[in-house]
Formats: structure tokens, sequence, C-alpha cells
């Protein structure tokens, strides 16, 4: 189970990915009050040669992260472990959040979960807000693990664009995913993530390239209804600590992303689809 392993290897120094640290003090103050239970052999296998220290996010999503290993417990935050006043508390009962879930990855600011009381480790997925209630993603960490290889393998700017891969460019890598997973589990994943087949053809690479050149400033000016589940985006986008982004957003202006690209747009109307008001500027 080392698939993804040797993509991170391969593309580590190419543009795909972006290494992100969490927050150090938050990670203090819970390996302090609280203790992980014991990994289970296959989730302890799978990170054994994946970064420990650092979050990994698929460039090209704005928001796809595979959680580091030192990071497990500050991935918990906000959902299993809550701070209240000066204190850190775990809100496993109330929260209804079962000790044996590990947030390895998320999507969207929605938690992707290894079950580590299985011993093929299977995964879940859920959506913030809300009671939790994680639905099967796929049955083992090991075709979680084969799935984001080939999709971080084969994955190519030029057939994406906002969440869809042209046709036959997506057939290509349903093919090779084919090899260890059902159409189900396939179609069951690409639901959850920023993965589909476009019914249209996209334009011409040497015209989005130019589109590349103006570099985009995103500003939030209102986390709007759904501040939650703004503040968790914020939180994995920027790596900052639930202090620390509270304190920005009682300042004059927020600035959340800047780039080149619609990556940094397509970030955007991400923040926008879930209520907040975000303003972008272009210098």
């Amino acid at each position: 189970m080392k698939y993804l392993a040797h993509s991170i290897s391969k593309n580590e120094n190419g543009s795909k990915m972006r290494f992100l640290g969490a927050s150090e003090e938050t990670k203090r103050a819970l390996e302090e009050n609280f203790q992980l239970p014991l990994l289970s052999q296959a989730l302890m296998k799978w990170y054994s040669d994946l970064p420990k220290s650092n979050d990994i996010m698929f460039d090209w999503t704005n928001d796809f992260y595979i959680i580091g290993l030192e990071n497990l417990m500050v991935a918990l935050e906000g959902y299993r472990f809550i701070r209240e006043d000066e204190d850190w508390k775990d809100f496993s009962e109330k929260m209804k959040w079962n000790k044996n879930w590990i947030i390895i990855s998320s999507w969207n600011g929605d938690p992707v979960i290894a079950d580590i009381s299985k011993v093929e480790t299977p995964i879940y997925y859920d959506y913030v807000g809300g009671e939790f209630s994680p639905k099967l993603l796929v049955d083992s960490l090991e075709k979680f693990d084969y799935f984001l290889a080939v999709w971080l393998d084969k994955h190519d700017d030029r057939y994406y664009k906002s969440g869809e891969y042209q046709s036959n460019f997506y057939e290509l890598m349903e093919k090779e995913w084919k090899i260890k997973l059902t159409n189900d589990e396939i179609k069951n994943i690409c639901e959850f993530l920023p993965i589909a087949k476009s019914k249209e053809n996209f334009p011409p690479i040497e015209q989005r390239i130019k589109e590349k050149v103006k570099k985009y400033y995103v500003y939030l000016d209102d986390p709007g209804k759904n501040k939650s589940k703004v503040i968790l985006a914020i939180k994995k986008e920027m790596g900052l600590s639930f202090d620390e982004i509270r304190n920005r957003l009682n300042s004059n202006e927020f600035l959340i992303a800047e780039g080149y690209g619609e990556n940094t747009l397509i970030l955007a109307d991400y923040f926008m689809t879930l209520g907040a008001k975000v303003r972008t500027e272009t210098k």
C-alpha cells in the first residue's frame, strides 16, 4: 500500500502539490490535554512513507488535503476537540464522534474519516454542520490510497477546469481506477471529490494560459450564515488556528488567497457557495 507515497515522491518537485504545516500552538495545546487511540496497523503502514509534519494539498483543487501524521490531533479540532473560553474539551459524546474516527483527509472543509477499529480501515466521509453520520466512501484504506495515487499521477491542468476533466482524459483515469476499484466505488469517490467528466470541450490551452497573467487577490468581507464551515475552510486553506482566524475576521481586510489563474477564482467561488461574501481584486 505505497501507491500514493510513490506518486508524492515522483511529483514533490512539481506544481501539483503544496505542503502546509499546522498551527504549532494548537498542536501543543491538544497534545498536552488529549491522546489519540492506537492507530490501526493499516494506517501506520500508510503513513510510514508519507510526509509526517506537513499536510499535502492537491494544488489544482484548492481545498483537498491529506493530513500529515503529526497533525492528526489538530485535524480533530472543531470535531472532537473544541476550545471553550480558555479550556479544551473532548466533545466525543456531545458531537456523537466515535473515538476510533481519525480524519486523514478533507475536501471542501468536509472530513474524510478512517475507522481504525476495523482491520481494513474503511474510509468514510461526512459534511460539516449538524449531527455527524459518516457515510462509506470505500471499504479499505488501500483502495483510497490507490485512487489518490492515480489521480495525482494522471492529473493535467490542460484537461481540467472547475472540477471537471475532458471526457477522454477522465476515461483514461477511470481505466486505471478500475484495476482496483469497482464502478460503484469510483462513482462514490468522484461524487464526493471534485472529479467529474465534462460534457463540453475546454478552450484552447493557449487562451487559458493568457488568462493566467493577472494576479488575483481574494478578500473575505463577511463569513455569512455558514460561519463555522467558512472558518473550517479558511483553517485548512491557510493553516491558521481558530484564534488567528477570529482575530483576522475583526481586522479591516482579511486576505484569504492570492495567485494567478483560474484556481484562485475557483477558490473565491467556493467561499461564495458556502455563503461568504468575498471580494476579488486584480493587480
